[in-house]
């Protein structure tokens, strides 16, 4: 792969903005859940599985976007994802019932994950491995930043122009991705385009270095419970400030629009740890900040204590700023980069797939306040196989058995 030389302002316009104006889209929807279920006739807790239709997308593309930018490089990805978007956003807007919203935002999924999967290899091939934390930092924070100021976006054409407004300003933040994806340079491409890999190579974990195997299993269980975080919130913190305390849809945007500034000003304290600290201690920080979050937002009644709780899984958010994929990179080859992370990815997608629907029945079984606890354990389980098991890959920070980046990249060959 070569790393061609990128300004800031080249950045900005096409990696950075865009980010902020696809991470607005997906947040949008959120405190629209209610709605949508009023809108169509359907409970709080089926309408929330609109967000399960957009996880069952993105997991069924991230395996072969990752073989597909592995060949063909970033900018074919990136457009056909945006395209993927807007089309389907559009569709959205003028349906007549919840099925074409489901299948909509099914295709909504895929598009998302493969034009995010197509940013981050072209970002991460931007800098030196030694400044990879701050950059990834600085997008997945400007990318979350996005995904919580969409909520009070969302929450406001909601509340004033429908769901058919919020889908149109959905579908226009999509086109102007696509526009910017189109007008952009590749990024990334691949020298040798002969040595195509397969669109799942089994070989590709065995040229992990053993030294980092267990480390990457590890990280896999981590994603999951990252990606259900994520969700958990995402879906149950509608139901529970606004069905479970009373709140309107307004007042909860504002909630996420909290826990965005706190993830925003996460960004630089993230990559600084990450880059100098070590890998580890911004992943297991962030479990053990989501661990938190989650005991404390089922306590939170007063929009006040809300407020705090959103700060505590904001600081979680921030210290997650592609901790996982940062780490990932370390350990894995460079020649199949694409497609071990996208299966690490994909596996934690699972999480983010199946978390919804669990959810979704312990509301109406019970509260939405008690999802929460339900799953705080599982942040516990991170934090602990993190920092007890998992071998710090930060090049300076590593032991002194462990490989050299050059065996890293190269792949494990006994």
């Amino acid at each position: 792969m070569r790393v061609g030389p990128t300004s800031l302002a080249s950045a900005t316009l096409f990696i950075y903005f865009p980010s902020m104006l696809m991470s607005m889209g997906q947040g949008m929807i959120i405190p629209a859940l209610p709605t949508i279920g009023l809108t169509f006739g359907v409970s709080g807790a089926l309408a929330v599985q609109a967000v399960t239709s957009q996880l069952i997308g993105r997991t069924i593309s991230m395996i072969p976007a990752g073989a597909f930018v592995d060949r063909y490089g970033t900018r074919p990805l990136m457009i056909s994802g945006a395209s993927f978007a807007t089309i389907s956003t559009l569709i959205a807007a003028f349906s007549p019932s919840f099925i074409i919203i489901l299948i909509t935002q099914f295709f909504w999924g895929i598009g998302m994950s493969m034009w995010m999967f197509g940013r981050e290899i072209a970002a991460f091939d931007m800098v030196k491995r030694d400044q990879r934390g701050r950059q990834m930092s600085a997008l997945m924070g400007i990318g979350s930043t996005g995904m919580a100021f969409g909520p009070a976006i969302g929450g406001f054409l909601t509340d004033f122009t429908g769901i058919r407004g919020l889908f149109l300003v959905y579908a226009a933040t999509a086109f102007v991705v696509l526009l910017l994806s189109i007008a952009q340079q590749e990024q990334s491409v691949r020298q040798n385009s002969a040595a195509k890999p397969k669109l799942f190579d089994l070989q590709a974990f065995k040229q992990i270095h053993p030294y980092f195997r267990i480390t990457y299993a590890i990280l896999f269980y981590s994603t999951i419970i990252q990606f259900t975080r994520v969700q958990v919130v995402n879906t149950m913190l509608p139901l529970y400030s606004q069905e479970q305390l009373g709140y309107s849809a307004s007042t909860s945007g504002l909630i996420f629009t909290v826990a965005g500034i706190a993830t925003f000003a996460m960004i630089a304290p993230t990559g600084f740890i990450s880059d100098k600290v070590g890998r580890k201690w911004a992943a297991g920080l962030a479990a053990v900040f989501s661990a938190i979050a989650f005991i404390v937002f089922p306590l939170a009644t007063s929009l006040f204590a809300l407020m705090i709780a959103a700060v505590i899984v904001g600081i979680a958010n921030g210290l997650a700023l592609g901790a996982m994929t940062i780490y990932t990179y370390d350990i894995v080859p460079s020649h199949v980069r694409g497609q071990l992370q996208a299966v690490r990815r994909s596996v934690g997608e699972l999480g983010a797939l199946t978390s919804p629907p669990i959810a979704g029945l312990i509301a109406a079984t019970y509260t939405p306040g008690l999802t929460f606890w339900f799953f705080a354990p599982f942040h516990v389980l991170s934090a602990f196989l993190i920092f007890a098991i998992g071998r710090e890959s930060l090049q300076g920070k590593r032991s002194e058995n462990a490989p050299t980046t050059e065996e890293i990249d190269k792949g494990y060959n006994p």
